[in-house]
């Protein structure tokens, strides 16, 4: 398959909708509408899985909107800053979310975020021993609360959130990722 054409529907702040126009190789042709980005650099996102130095995983409980419910995640941010690097961001969306800061990050995988949806990829590093400095700057449409969980607790955690909490997939997907490379 190729795109063979691409025409914006409709651009708003933070999100342009698009018609890809494409070819099979058959040579049957058809069209998809997708979800891009206007307000990022590069692939579109970063998220940080970050251990403090007793063990303890830092997760989020956050608020989104679209879903008008909270999401247990990992801190993560989008690339919306023009000449910054995938670890600035990273380093940066960490301490303004949670107050902690990264000394190593290791990056992980990048990965698309919605395939059917969007283009965008969210790149995850691992951010092994964070120091806690207290320096959050949120944005005002930011409504987080920063969990630490005990790593040997995580499992247990995770199949037993709160109801109105609802579980970003990533969080155990890549938990496992990196249970498989022996960095947890």
């Amino acid at each position: 398959m190729k795109v063979t054409k691409k025409e914006t529907l409709f651009e708003g702040q933070y999100l342009r909708f698009v018609k890809k126009h494409f070819q099979t190789a058959t040579g049957e042709e058809g069209d998809w509408e997708a979800v891009e980005r206007a307000n990022t650099h590069g692939e579109g996102a970063v998220i940080v899985v970050a251990l403090t130095g007793e063990r303890k995983l830092l997760l989020e409980r956050n608020w989104r909107v679209p879903i008008e419910s909270f999401v247990l995640q990992f801190p993560a941010g989008l690339t919306d800053r023009e000449g910054e690097s995938k670890e600035e961001t990273a380093r940066r969306e960490l301490l303004e979310e949670t107050g902690y800061e990264a000394g190593e990050l290791i990056p992980i995988v990048s990965v698309p975020l919605c395939p059917v949806l969007t283009a965008t990829k969210a790149t995850h590093f691992f951010a092994p021993n964070v120091t806690f400095t207290g320096k959050q700057d949120r944005d005002a449409t930011e409504e987080i609360e920063v969990v630490e969980v005990p790593l040997e607790e995580v499992d247990d955690f995770l199949l037993n959130l709160p109801d109105d909490t609802a579980l970003d997939l990533r969080v155990p997907g890549i938990l496992w990722l990196l249970r498989a490379r022996g960095l947890l």
